[in-house]
Parts: structure tokens; C-alpha cells; sequence
């Protein structure tokens, strides 16, 4: 397992749950700290410069391992599940860029808090069928591109759409597909499921699960909650888990020093597993 820290890419502004700031400095203290990789969150792919951030994530050392959707929701106001038609149109357009963008960096990209909500429909299957519609268009361009489009299960403070695991993984079982998968967030499934470790576990077991963010139980740096990080650490090894993990928290004012936080924790956390 490789760790990852996450930031927002220069058009995105200031998210609390990842590093927000200069790209090159951000990249260069990631990497310095001795993280392998980087997610990024990003608003709009047609407002930066693609080729500039991959320059500085290689130039740091660093393999950019994801392109997520986080920001799009709040800034824009943006959702797949829109109650207005035209407003659902530019959100898939959106996503599809976002796509795009993934595979040109060669990963994948994600939905979470950018789905949107039952409540901006008149009801919940109208909502579900809103979010296959835009998947169906969505996932043929994943699929001819290579990549593929990674679901989020999150917690019901959040959204009231795929809120666990056995939901979003029979969701994703109706699409006759291999480009839609999940993504485990440590913080979502604590709250969930009856076990964090148990659900890791199912995770890997269906097949579905491709990547991980990770966070202490007050979804600060690891080390900052109650979280046993060999326990979690050996199950997801034992599981036969062994893609990234990325940083996903509260920065609290000062990423640089949650960055050197998580990873101390973290790293000594698998090498005590001997991983």
C-alpha cells in the first residue's frame, strides 16, 4: 500500500478537506514529506493547466493517483441529480470533462457529494434514475478511454444516495459494466456500517473496491482520534487490499503539519504490519 496526500488544483479554491494552496510548493512539501502520490480535487478541467500540474507532480516525485469531483457541487452548484434539466446537462458535461482528465492522467475519477441528493427530486427513484441516466453517458466514455468511474459511498449528514456499502455495491451490480467501482472512506463507513473492519473486508472481497481515503474517527490526521491503524492496516493486507491510501481530513489551519502527521502515523503504522 502507497500513501497519497490530496490537494485542490488551482482552480478549485479552498476545500477544509485537503491541501489548498500554490501547486508547486504543495507538491514539493508532499513529496518531501515522503508521500508517492497525489489526488486531486478538482473543479473545472477546462480552467487549468493540465500539463502543468502533471510537470509538477512528476517533478516532486509524485503520481498523481486520482482526479475527484468534490469541489464541483459547492462552487457551481452543479449536481447529477439537479431538478433542473439544463442544470443536469451541464453537470454530466462536467463530469465528462472530468473523465477526460482522468485519463489523460492515466486514473481515475470519482462522484461523491456531486451526486447530489433525492431531495432535488420529487422522489427517491426519480433521483436514482437521474444518476443512471448520467452514468449511462458517462461510463461508455470511461470505458473507450480506459478509466473508470469511482462511486463514493458517504455518510447520511452528507447525502441520502448510496450512504453504504452494500448499497452502492448492489447499485453498482446493475450496470453491466467494469468501469464503475467504489471508493472506501474511513470516515463515511465508521459511521455506516456496524464495523469498519468487517465492511473493509466485504469491500474487498466483492471485487469493487479500487481505492481508499483514509482519516482518524474525528476525521482529523491519523493520530489524532482513536482509530488502531495496525489493526485496520493488517486487515485491508490480509483482504488482499493493496492500491493507495490516500489522505482525506480536516486541515485544521495548517496541512503542512497534518501532512507530516498522517504520514509519520501512518507509515509506522505499515511497517509495524511489515508492509
Amino acid at each position: 500500500m502507497k500513501l497519497a496526500y490530496m490537494m485542490t488544483t488551482p482552480e478549485a479554491g479552498p476545500m477544509p478537506l485537503c491541501w489548498h494552496g500554490d501547486a508547486a510548493h504543495v507538491m514539493r512539501r508532499v513529496g518531501e514529506i515522503g508521500y508517492e502520490g497525489i489526488e486531486l480535487q478538482v473543479r473545472d478541467p477546462d480552467a487549468f493547466d493540465h500539463a502543468a500540474i502533471a510537470k509538477l507532480a512528476a517533478d516532486s516525485g509524485l503520481a498523481i493517483t486520482a482526479v475527484s469531483t468534490g469541489t464541483i457541487g459547492a462552487a457551481d452548484n452543479l449536481y447529477l441529480t439537479s431538478p433542473e434539466p439544463e442544470t443536469r446537462r451541464r453537470a454530466i458535461d462536467r463530469f465528462k470533462a472530468v473523465v477526460r482528465l482522468g485519463a489523460e492522467y492515466g486514473v481515475d475519477a470519482s462522484i461523491g457529494r456531486f451526486r447530489g441528493s433525492t431531495k432535488f427530486a420529487p422522489d427517491r427513484a426519480t433521483a436514482y434514475a437521474w444518476l443512471r441516466e448520467a452514468l449511462d453517458e458517462a461510463l461508455p466514455l470511461a470505458e473507450s478511454l480506459g478509466i473508470r468511474i469511482v462511486l463514493e459511498p458517504q455518510t447520511r449528514y452528507i447525502g441520502d444516495m448510496l450512504n453504504t456499502i452494500g448499497e452502492t455495491i448492489d447499485f453498482i451490480r446493475t450496470f453491466d459494466t467494469t468501469s464503475l467501482t467504489y471508493e472506501a472512506d474511513f470516515h463515511h463507513q465508521a459511521l455506516e456500517e456496524r464495523s469498519l473492519i468487517a465492511s473493509l473486508v466485504e469491500g474487498q472481497r466483492s471485487g469493487l473496491m479500487s481505492y481508499v481515503q483514509i482519516s482518524d474517527s474525528n476525521r482529523s490526521a491519523p493520530g489524532s482520534g482513536s482509530f488502531n491503524w495496525v489493526d485496520i492496516l493488517s486487515t485491508l493486507h490480509a483482504a488482499g487490499y493493496d492500491g493507495w491510501l490516500a489522505m482525506e481530513f480536516a486541515q485544521h489551519g495548517d496541512s503542512d503539519r497534518a501532512a507530516q502527521q498522517a504520514y509519520t502515523v501512518v507509515k509506522g503504522a505499515l511497517t509495524n504490519c511489515g508492509l
